[in-house]
């Protein structure tokens, strides 16, 4: 990942944060939904619930996300492509990514096997990228 596009997320971003997803709806038009979204080793974690969200991934992998500080311009937005995950790996990287968003206690509530019917890790790789107004 960018250095700068980590930097411009780890200053405005915090792992409880919504950010806003965009995939693409069976139309062809834009289906956005509030997310949480983690960071790690280069890529963009979200955890996916939603049932349309998840067969617009199927379909056509690629994604925006946009996250915005509150009461200023700065903002970030990514776009790439992601790929559902529900493998070991994956349910190891969704465990660290709550627990930061919620504590131990907090993922003791949210604690869930991953699956496709279910909860699936969505793993994000950024092609581009736009940062604006981070100092």
């Amino acid at each position: 990942m960018d250095p700068e596009l980590r930097a411009a997320i780890e200053k405005i971003h915090t792992p409880a944060g919504w950010v806003h997803l965009a995939t693409i709806g069976p139309d062809g038009s834009p289906h956005v939904a509030p997310m949480m979204m983690g960071l790690r080793d280069g890529v963009l974690l979200f955890s996916l619930t939603g049932k349309q969200k998840k067969r617009n991934l199927e379909r056509d992998p690629r994604a925006t996300v946009s996250l915005a500080q509150a009461g200023t311009l700065a903002h970030v937005i990514a776009w790439g492509s992601i790929e559902m995950r529900h493998d070991g790996e994956a349910h190891r990287l969704w465990s660290e990514m709550i627990k930061n968003a919620f504590g131990d206690s907090g993922y003791v509530d949210r604690k869930r096997p991953l699956s496709l019917e279910g909860t699936s890790l969505g793993v994000m790789t950024v092609t581009r990228h736009r940062a604006y107004g981070i100092e």
